[in-house]
Formats: structure tokens, C-alpha cells, sequence
């Protein structure tokens, strides 16, 4: 991003290409379930607006209209393809308020337009191409951040394997972001659910251990599956989406010397960059949906560093019920059985 850009309207054209992402995924989902596609493209554009308003410091006492963007910011610019988002407009509103749903056709002609109302414009008022807003700025996650912009570096030279890896490492360090519960020992990490398994962990049941006890290795793939799914699931995230990163993303292992090494079979050099695109995309969204658990992470983090360590001794009380003693009996109502 241009330093020219304040840091509220980066985040803005940040939250706008992820309402434009939203809309291309559920423009992909069957009827009618697509529909909503044009309430995110609408969305999209509306919040574009504003940030255009913000970004030039045009004197508004109150949003316009949708519609009236476009004479509230022409003496600024000249917004094109007026026509066009009133057809938008004009779709959302039949399917808000009048339960019509848009025909794929429509869906794809609004994606084609606010596509190209985003590529045109954005470069003449904000100085910057719009493939160039990174969602990446939304984020909370400082580990997820970088290894998602480390992945986009290999992405640009059409390195699709080792970029999909890069976002397996993302997603894995999402996770691990909020099960380590930060300053608090992991055990105590609401968003742990057990202590991980390790394949040293006695007795093994890995290599050539693996007949050694059947019952107990079918125990132990079935607690890192649950414990994984646990994870996903407790943050928010898709679960159906998340088996389709699972199936598309290389598993990258970790070993002894540092090194981080994943397979590349067929199915891995035949990435292409849809499915980088969906990937990325969906370890962002996901890293959006976990952030609401930052604020429980917090709270035991301040309540960990309050009681740790403390000189006082831990006291006990007994709850004593309501104040004043013996509650009263209540009168039975008309409605009780005699």
C-alpha cells in the first residue's frame, strides 16, 4: 500500500475487496443460495463509496442514497457505469424487499461490473491497483499475516505448490495462535481441548509400532482428528470449507533440523491459481471469523497475570443463597395444580 493512505482507509479497501471475494464464492453456490452474492457486491460498492468519500474529504451531513453517490462525489470525479450499479441497486432491492431472485445471469453481469468499477477507479483516486489491497491488513494474527504475505511472494512468479504450502503454514499457525493461548501455559487455552500428541509419546504407536496396540493407534487418530476439528469448529470456521483446504493444501511436516518439507505429487504441481485464490482467500476469511475469540483470550490472559504468582493465599467461601437468609416461600400461582 502507498504510505499516502491512512491506516482506516486501508483497512476499508481491505474490508471492500473482502465483500467482492464473498460475493464470487456465494455467486458459485446453487440456486438460490447464490442470490445473496448480489447483496454482497451491493455491499461491496456502498462501502467503496464511503471510503471515497472519506479519502477526499467531502463534506456530507449524512450517506446519500446509493445512487447519490454519484453526484455527491462528481465534482471530485467523474464515477462511471452509473447505468450499470442502478441495475445493482435495482436487483437488491428486488431481492430484499421483494423476495425476486436474481438469475445467474445477473449475478455474473454484477460481478463483471464491480469488477471493473473497482479496477478502473481505485488506481485514479486512491493511487493504487486494486489487485494491490491486501486483506491481509484485516487480520490479528501476526504469524498468519506474514506467512500469507511470504506465500502471495511465490503466487506472483506462478509457484502455486510452494505458495499452497505457505498458506498450509498460515492456516497452522492460526490455529496454533489461539490453542497456545498466548501468555497462558497452553493447558489452560480454552481453544486447546488436551495436550497434542507427539509421535516420541509412549507408548508409540507409529512405524513400525503401528500393530503393536491397534485399539490404542485408533484412540490416538481418532483424538488428532477430534482435537483438530475441535479447533476449527470452536473458532468459527467452516468445517466443509476447512476439509477442502485439507484435500487441496499440501501437508507440510516438520522435522528435527528445522526444515520444513511437504510432498509434491501430481495433484500438488497441478495447482493452479483458482485454487491458490480460493485457498487464500478462505485461510483470510477464516483468520476474520477466528478473531472474535481474541477478546476471550484476552480476559484470561489479564486474569492469568493477576493470580499468578500471587502472595495471597487462594481463600475458599461457601455460596450462601440469597441475601437476607431463608428465601421466602412464593404464593402458588392459579396456574399450579392443586
Amino acid at each position: 500500500m502507498t504510505p499516502t493512505l491512512n491506516p482506516d482507509v486501508v483497512q476499508r479497501l481491505a474490508y471492500v475487496r473482502f465483500l467482492y471475494r464473498e460475493g464470487i464464492e456465494q455467486s458459485r453456490q446453487p440456486a438460490p443460495l447464490r442470490s445473496r452474492a448480489i447483496t454482497s457486491f451491493h455491499d461491496a460498492v456502498e462501502n467503496y463509496l464511503g471510503t471515497i468519500v472519506q479519502h477526499k474529504n467531502i463534506d456530507v451531513s449524512r450517506a446519500p442514497e446509493f445512487i447519490g453517490y454519484w453526484a455527491l462525489i462528481k465534482p471530485e470525479f467523474e464515477l462511471p457505469k452509473k447505468d450499470s450499479m442502478k441495475r445493482l441497486n435495482d436487483a437488491r432491492v428486488a431481492l430484499k424487499h421483494n423476495g425476486t431472485f436474481p438469475s445467474a445471469h445477473q449475478i455474473e453481469q454484477a460481478q463483471r461490473t464491480v469488477e471493473d468499477f473497482f479496477t478502473t477507479v481505485t488506481p485514479k483516486v486512491f493511487g493504487v491497483d486494486f489487485d494491490s489491497i491486501d486483506m491481509v491488513d484485516l487480520l490479528t494474527q501476526p504469524e498468519t499475516a506474514r506467512l500469507l504475505r511470504e506465500a502471495q511472494t511465490h503466487a506472483d512468479i506462478g509457484d502455486y505448490p510452494m505458495a499452497m504450502a505457505g498458506l498450509s503454514l498460515a492456516f497452522e499457525a492460526l490455529l496454533f495462535h489461539y490453542s497456545k493461548g498466548g501468555e497462558l501455559p497452553a493447558a489452560q487455552s480454552l481453544f486447546n481441548f488436551g495436550p497434542r500428541l507427539w509421535a516420541m509419546d509412549e507408548p508409540r504407536v507409529d512405524g513400525a509400532h503401528r500393530d503393536s496396540n491397534r485399539r490404542l493407534r485408533k484412540l490416538t487418530e481418532f483424538m488428532e482428528a477430534a482435537q483438530e476439528t475441535l479447533r476449527v469448529m470452536s473458532l468459527g470456521i467452516d468445517y466443509s470449507d476447512a476439509a477442502r483446504f485439507k484435500v487441496i493444501a499440501p501437508k507440510v511436516n516438520h522435522y528435527g533440523d528445522g526444515s520444513d518439507r511437504f510432498a509434491t505429487p501430481r495433484s500438488v504441481r497441478e495447482l493452479t491459481a483458482d485454487d491458490y485464490d480460493w485457498a487464500r482467500h478462505f485461510v483470510i476469511e477464516s483468520g476474520l471469523r477466528a478473531s472474535r475469540a481474541d477478546e476471550i483470550r484476552g480476559l484470561q490472559e489479564r486474569s492469568y497475570r493477576t493470580n499468578w504468582n500471587s502472595q495471597e493465599e487462594y481463600s475458599e467461601q461457601s455460596w450462601s443463597g440469597p441475601v437476607g437468609g431463608t428465601p421466602k416461600l412464593e404464593e402458588p400461582s392459579v396456574f399450579d395444580e392443586v
